[in-house]
């Protein structure tokens, strides 16, 4: 019997990144929180969109995905800073 290759997804620092539209969710979706990033406004260099303002925030993932509680937020001027923190947010809370 063949052995088959799973397929694998985006991650960063080890969890999953999932993106619809300019709402990115990182983490387990097994677990009970969820980093939810936002891209508010973009910035056109060149031929890419790049994010000029991030919204982030600590969700509660115990019901629909996006529709939880949200447990902590915050901005920042680029996705590696909101990245960045929300992902320690997130490291933190769990």
């Amino acid at each position: 019997m063949p052995a088959t290759k799973k397929a694998k997804g985006l991650t960063y620092k080890g969890k999953p990144v999932y993106r619809k539209g300019n709402v990115i969710y990182y983490g387990d979706l097994s677990k009970n929180l969820i980093l939810v990033l936002e891209i508010t406004e973009t910035e056109k260099v060149g031929e890419y969109d790049i994010a000029k303002k991030v919204k982030f925030h600590i969700q509660d993932n115990s019901g629909e995905i996006g529709k939880g509680v949200n447990y902590r937020s915050g901005e920042r001027d680029n996705l590696y800073d909101a990245f960045d923190i929300g992902s320690w947010w997130l490291q933190d809370a769990l």
